[in-house]
């Protein structure tokens, strides 16, 4: 499976999980009402934290799975399998520990309006139920990625996604609406590793996951990569779960549900050009066993173009168009929710080119300081997090969010990227900034004039405006890419001779 085609699979895949989510986020909230949609969002972010015991294993798959199969070393890579899910099966048993004692927590806080405590404690505890088996079955979702077959992944995770809104259909609207919703991720969770596990096993004939196939040595190598990322995957759950955390705790869990719909929105948009980064990290691992470190820079630096682009033009339709989504899809005004939705998306702008460049360097081994990187950026959001809140309430917690993103990400994290990945500096800034900018420029005056017609909230209209956008940023974006590649290097261009 090629890198553009897993990409884009990807995407295919995200495209239906994102329809699905546009559907379900405003059905759940008018079904079981702001106050359980708040205390559910707030349940799964604390929850949530439990993943980080994950210990950066993860990645530790995908990059072993991807060297180790492009070698054929076949024992080596059970051995790895097996190691690191015989670790999972403590970690799960670690979360389930955690769940627990924020369950019996629960009642501590003041924040749950009239909900019953006993519905709160029930929810956590299957919550917590699904993030351990989530933990022991994800290895087999690892092995598909390090074997390049995202789109195999990407699949199930369509057809999970679609059961699960099947599901919601036809089950939230019994009694407790808050142990109905955990019940259903918690099947639909296990129907997705049990499929993962099944098709991983017919992919790789010799593929053998179990207990005697644990090793020492090789556990100790899993660590030894494991521990650094590790770091980086604490600092991911501190920045993602962070925002929802602090105004849940600070402001009460019903001051989630305006934060959340911006947030939904930024989410949906970071998913599917993260996943850019998340087919590079095998492509890198498989190109940094062949030596082939400058093909990788190639990919690195157009893998950072396409991230910029994307973001850029989803920031831009979100500036001025924001206000009429929301209304669109919630079918209620938020005022506040436009304004954190262009805030989050704005950091995405430079958080995304990044994330090509920390797969990159995840996939060749490089964990140690980009760690360190990470976990500073994350204590300064969430420090700076909860100042904001106390003066610009849930729109401060976003600013808090974009600050430390472009202050650590640009000034810190991309020089450093540069010299490990041997990016040239003009390259790089011609592949990811210049040849995205005149779309960009485009895209911009094409809003500017349609904002002036001050269109009504609809599908109709948001969506003949977003085809419109689209058509504009990838039209020109195109055209630049023809004028790009005829354009004659200098290093060709010989100077003329003087006569005499």
């Amino acid at each position: 499976m090629t890198l553009r085609k897993n990409i884009l699979a990807g995407w295919a895949a995200h495209l239906v999980t994102v329809m699905i989510g546009f559907f379900l986020m405003p059905y759940i909230l008018g079904t079981v009402g702001e106050s359980q949609y708040g205390a559910w969002v707030f349940i799964n972010a604390v929850a949530g934290y439990s993943g980080m015991i994950y210990g950066g294993f993860g990645a530790t798959i995908c990059r072993y799975v991807s060297d180790l199969s492009a070698r054929k070393e076949w024992t080596r890579l059970n051995q790895f399998v097996s190691s690191i899910q015989s670790v999972y099966f403590v970690t799960a048993a670690i979360a389930l520990l955690v769940t627990g004692c924020f369950a019996w927590a629960a009642g501590s806080l003041n924040k749950w309006d009239s909900l019953s405590l006993l519905e709160i404690r029930l929810s956590i505890l299957i919550v917590g139920g699904t993030i351990a088996l989530g933990m022991i079955g994800s290895v087999y979702g690892g092995v598909l990625i390090g074997m390049q077959r995202l789109d195999i992944k990407r699949s199930i995770e369509v057809g999970i996604g679609i059961t699960r809104l099947v599901l919601v259909l036809l089950c939230l609207q019994q009694q407790y609406g808050l142990v109905t919703l955990a019940l259903i991720f918690f099947v639909v969770t296990l129907a997705e590793h049990l499929i993962s596990a099944v098709i991983a096993y017919r992919l790789i004939p010799t593929l053998s996951v179990a207990p005697w196939n644990t090793r020492k040595d090789v556990l100790q190598e899993c660590f030894g990569f494991s521990a650094f990322n590790a770091i980086a995957l604490v600092a991911e759950y501190l920045i993602f779960f962070t925002d929802t955390v602090v105004i849940g705790l600070v402001l009460g869990p019903i001051a989630v549900v305006p934060y959340q719909i911006g947030l939904r929105i930024a989410q949906m948009i970071q998913i599917p050009i993260a996943q850019i980064g998340e087919a590079i990290l095998p492509k890198a691992g498989e190109l940094h066993a062949k030596q082939g470190s400058h093909e990788l820079g190639k990919i690195v630096a157009k893998g950072m173009g396409v991230a910029f682009l994307l973001s850029g033009g989803f920031f831009i339709g979100a500036t001025y168009f924001g206000e009429m989504l929301i209304q669109t899809w919630i079918g209620k005004h938020y005022p506040s929710s436009a304004l954190v939705m262009a805030i989050l998306v704005g950091a995405q702008m430079v958080a995304l080119p990044m994330v090509v460049t920390r797969k990159a360097l995840l996939g060749t081994g490089q964990v140690r300081l980009p760690a360190f990187i990470d976990i500073a950026e994350a204590v300064f959001n969430l420090i700076l997090s909860l100042i904001l809140i106390q003066y610009l309430g849930i729109v401060g917690v976003a600013i808090g969010t974009l600050i430390p993103i472009v202050l650590t990400e640009l000034f810190v994290f991309l020089p450093y990227a540069m010299r490990q990945l041997l990016l040239d500096r003009k390259e790089l800034f011609h592949q990811a900034v210049v040849l995205q900018t005149p779309a960009l420029i485009v895209l911009l005056a094409f809003c500017e004039f349609i904002s002036r017609f001050e269109l009504s909230s609809g599908w109709l209209n948001l969506l003949a405006v977003t085809g419109g956008g689209g058509i504009v940023l990838l039209g020109i974006r195109y055209l630049t890419h023809i004028v790009d590649r005829n354009r004659l290097p200098l290093t060709t261009i010989q100077p003329k001779t003087a006569t005499h």
